[in-house]
């Protein structure tokens, strides 16, 4: 196997990404190694560098595994997630994976419980119908998307996302659906493949693996097993799709929201924090308009909320709450305006 990176040279080799190329012949590894790419939301990749490299260099030698880790901002097409780019024994792939799945679920508990939130939440203070009234251009219940398939709560904690070559994504898939079907029976998780990409010329499928940390982590190695009989398997090595144009179908979703101008101040924070934070907590691309630019007929300002569905709900949720928050505080406070 390849050495682990050493502590000095980390940056360099986590950070040059090699051109999207995906080759006919296969670039096996050593003999009995083979490569696996991993979508990291934009959270969890700090958790899994580490200070300084440390965590990530520590996990290739515990491993024995190479993982080179795509720029802050290089994201997966049509995602905001990076691509983790991981080398080794068929064993390796999964232990590197498991370590990755666990930092993804343990962040941001903001996105999925409503009742962190509530130290924010005088909702006491705030008197229903005003709620009701300004409330009112907020969708009913953001964080539950009615377009994903079951299992319907599940947010992208409970989400592992493997990017696989045409090739071994049929190999999941097997005849007529068989193979992929006893694999989501056999572990109990559910799999799903995205769409051939439509209009790019992206030779990879994103595999959507959902479910409890030991489904996830069975339907995983099964998903190993088909990349181990992939002879082309290890055809597409790059961790940079910045010169990829285009999204790719369905995981990109665009959300608008209106909120008053005078509550704008609360979402973006002193110099912008909190709207970095939010950012930053979910994966998702939030915009707001500029000053004096308003809905059409309103003093709403436009906020716009980009990304896959489970990070434009997650944004959502936190602006709600934020508003519904800033509102409560005011009606039982009207001296302090801004």
């Amino acid at each position: 196997p390849m050495e682990p990176e050493a502590p000095d040279s980390r940056k360099r080799p986590l950070e040059t990404p090699p051109e999207v190329v995906c080759t006919k012949r296969s670039n096996t590894g050593e003999e009995g190694e083979y490569f696996l790419k991993v979508l990291i939301p934009s959270y969890a990749a700090g958790s899994i560098i580490g200070k300084g490299g440390q965590t990530i260099v520590q996990l290739q030698k515990e491993t024995g595994a190479t993982i080179k880790l795509s720029k802050s901002k290089d994201f997966y097409p049509g995602t905001t997630e990076r691509v983790c780019l991981v080398q080794g024994t068929a064993e390796a792939l999964n232990a590197v994976h498991s370590f990755i799945a666990e930092k993804v679920r343990e962040i941001p508990q903001a996105m999925t419980k409503p009742e962190v939130v509530n130290i924010l939440q005088p909702q006491t203070t705030m008197n229903p119908d005003r709620a009701k009234q300004t409330l009112s251009f907020l969708p009913p219940h953001p964080i539950v998307s009615q377009s994903n398939p079951p299992p319907t709560s599940c947010s992208h904690r409970k989400q592992a996302k493997l990017i696989v070559p045409n090739s071994t994504a049929g190999l999941i898939i097997g005849k007529g659906g068989a193979t992929v079907k006893a694999v989501m029976e056999q572990s109990g998780a559910w799999v799903q493949l995205s769409q051939k990409p439509e209009g790019i010329n992206l030779q990879e499928r994103v595999v959507t693996v959902s479910g409890e940390p030991e489904q996830v982590h069975k339907a995983v190695s099964a998903i190993v097993q088909k990349v181990q009989e992939d002879p082309q398997s290890s055809s597409c090595l790059n961790i940079s799709y910045a010169n990829v144009a285009g999204p790719v179908a369905n995981s990109k979703e665009l959300v608008e929201i209106a909120v008053p101008e005078n509550l704008v101040g609360a979402i973006l924070g002193k110099g912008g924090k909190t709207l970095v934070e939010y950012q930053e907590l979910t994966g998702a691309r939030i915009q707001i308009s500029k000053k004096g630019e308003f809905l059409p007929g309103t003093r709403n300002r436009r906020v716009t909320i980009t990304g896959s569905p489970a990070a434009t709900q997650a944004a959502q949720y936190l602006i709600s709450q934020r508003v519904t928050y800033e509102q409560g505080v005011r009606a039982s406070n009207p001296q302090k305006v801004g």
